[in-house]
């Protein structure tokens, strides 16, 4: 069974985005280290358990239909904890923007759930 274009362009979609989340997280493990905190390592972890996730998406997602769900959760916590350390060095605009991140993983999980119960129904 051949997948619809738009079925194409939102796995592409997903896949973009836990890349992204990855990279995010790669670099904010990096901006840790040179920082010398102790908790780059946890980072990196993240990181690259993520950017796995995004090169292995299709078969992980045909055998896991929740894994995308997951990984939302995971990105959205680790912005959420990015948010955090920054309001917590008194940045003021970057952590907003993880926090909007974060919102907007949680938002996909809403949607992404939606829309599986729709079609198991």
């Amino acid at each position: 069974m051949n997948p619809s274009k738009s079925q194409q362009r939102k796995e592409k979609l997903k896949r973009f985005s836990h890349i992204l989340a990855g990279l995010i997280i790669m670099f904010h493990s990096y901006e840790r280290y040179e920082s010398g905190h102790k908790t780059y390592f946890y980072f990196v972890v993240a990181g690259i358990v993520i950017l796995s996730l995004a090169l292995f998406h299709h078969q992980l997602k045909s055998k896991f239909p929740w894994i995308d769900n997951c990984f939302f959760v995971v990105e959205a916590v680790l912005s959420f904890i990015v948010a955090y350390e920054y309001f917590h060095m008194g940045k003021t605009g970057l952590p907003l923007m993880y926090l909007f991140a974060g919102l907007f993983q949680l938002c996909a999980i809403y949607f992404f759930s939606k829309r599986r119960k729709r079609q198991a129904a």
